[in-house]
């Protein structure tokens, strides 16, 4: 067998000399026939050499013949293994500048921040094991509790909520005409049948989290739905989700998203979030995510499903933002559960990713870390331009290609770069891949582009 593969190859083998150094077995400083016998050596031999293996998977075996082969006779020569950066969740305390809150009652984004309402009235809530208690609620809030699943309706202006205890069986909805404050303070609850909190108000929901508190909402694998409402994670919300507090939130959702808006979430310098997803989306919102600050951590682990996922636009400020998203793709499906074909009767599938906007991205501060594990993902996917000011981004895919090629960063129109520190890495796909114009802006101090495998600037 030996014999009959040398001398096919000694029939094909002139002027066959390569330039690149993968393959030069025999470290001869060509690539040739010679390559060939000196690979089939080491294999017969067992006394294989990193040299051997040509392919790159970390073995000498028959694959690499026929690497070396493909190699000879012009193919693609495989490229060196490439080593990311390592990303992880990350939960230290993160120094954060001073906030400026907003004083002018014109200012756009003056209504965001739960400082500048006074709220003339407190009801508390108290959940223990299977009921609940209410105290303080007034004539124009009406609570209903059964077992330990509240439902408060309420017409009343500035009513500020402050919920504590745990139930493993219990739930809180809101029916209410008006903004108001929901304060968690070491809270714990879990909804078999739905979403652990549900407002079904349009108006703003202010979120705080008591400082030096750790509060825990759980959703169902199966929902209870009620006719003409939505709820659409463990944390959802009609209205805007305005997240602030010293203190820290853990959602785990089995059923849908971890936390959900119909409108916006805003999330501030201090609040801490960590969102475990085997089901959907971490943050979901239809008209923008801003994260100004705060500590973030993502763990999503179903397949088409994205750590920030947001129809209209993502804002990132400041913060620490960490997504590990082991998912991979999936068939989209109709509203009948089938999977949706092509017009050539391709089965239409949807990736996994680290962060979509189907709008802009715009960064212009904070860190912002991506580490997509599963095959076909994307790190981040924008549809719209993608603007990068400043901040820290490391975006990191490992996966492979079943579907789709993996991507860093996916922009469908133009990508800028413009400061701060700007990393992607994937190894088995493409570091960028910008439909439009992709414009880096001068006085950077370093910029790498490796086999379009890398891509690093800093400023």
């Amino acid at each position: 067998m030996r014999k009959i593969l040398l001398l096919v190859l000694a029939l094909g083998a002139f002027a066959l000399t390569a330039q690149a150094t993968t393959g030069d077995v025999n470290d001869d400083g060509e690539v040739n026939i010679s390559d060939v016998n000196a690979l089939i050596d080491q294999i017969l031999s067992g006394d294989t050499t990193s040299a051997g293996d040509t392919n790159y998977d970390g073995e000498v075996n028959i694959s690499d013949i026929n690497a070396l082969i493909n190699i000879i006779l012009g193919g693609e020569v495989p490229l060196p293994p490439i080593t990311p950066k390592e990303i992880a969740l990350d939960f230290s305390d993160l120094t954060e500048p001073a906030e400026s809150v907003p004083d002018d009652e014109d200012a756009p984004t003056y209504g965001d921040y739960v400082e500048n309402t006074t709220w003339a009235t407190t009801v508390r809530i108290t959940f223990d094991g299977d009921t609940a208690i209410v105290t303080g609620n007034p004539t124009t809030v009406m609570v209903s509790v059964e077992g330990a699943h509240v439902t408060v309706t309420s017409a009343a202006k500035h009513v500020r909520y402050i919920v504590k205890g745990a139930t493993p069986d219990g739930s809180l909805k809101f029916y209410s005409e008006r903004k108001f404050q929901l304060q968690l303070d070491s809270v714990d609850i879990t909804n078999p049948h739905g979403a652990a909190i549900n407002n079904q108000c349009g108006k703003s929901l202010y979120l705080v989290l008591n400082a030096g508190t750790v509060n825990t909402l759980r959703d169902g694998e199966e929902y209870t739905m009620v006719e003409g409402e939505d709820q659409k994670a463990a944390l959802f919300s009609e209205g805007q989700i305005l997240v602030s507090g010293k203190g820290r939130l853990d959602v785990y959702s089995t059923g849908k998203h971890c936390v959900a808006s119909d409108d916006y979430i805003f999330v501030r310098p201090g609040a801490k979030l960590y969102l475990n997803s085997s089901s959907g989306h971490g943050l979901k919102a239809k008209d923008y995510v801003h994260i100004k600050g705060g500590v973030i951590n993502m763990e999503i682990a179903a397949d088409g499903a994205k750590g920030i996922n947001c129809d209209s636009l993502v804002y990132i400020t400041g913060g620490r933002t960490t997504i590990l998203n082991s998912g991979t793709s999936r068939a989209e499906l109709d509203s009948l559960g089938n999977a949706v074909v092509d017009s050539l009767g391709n089965i239409v599938t949807t990736g996994a990713a680290g962060l979509k906007a189907d709008y802009n991205l715009t960064m212009t501060g904070g860190t912002l870390n991506i580490l997509c594990s599963g095959n076909d993902a994307k790190g981040i996917n924008v549809a719209q331009p993608f603007l990068f000011k400043g901040g820290e981004l490391n975006v990191v895919c490992t996966g492979k290609q079943t579907t789709v090629s993996p991507k860093g960063v996916k922009c469908d129109t133009d990508c800028t770069i413009q400061g701060g520190s700007f990393y992607s890495c994937t190894p088995h796909g493409k570091a960028l891949d910008i439909d439009g114009t992709l414009t880096i802006a001068e006085s950077h101090t370093s910029l790498t582009n490796d086999d379009t495998r890398l891509f690093e600037v800093i400023y």
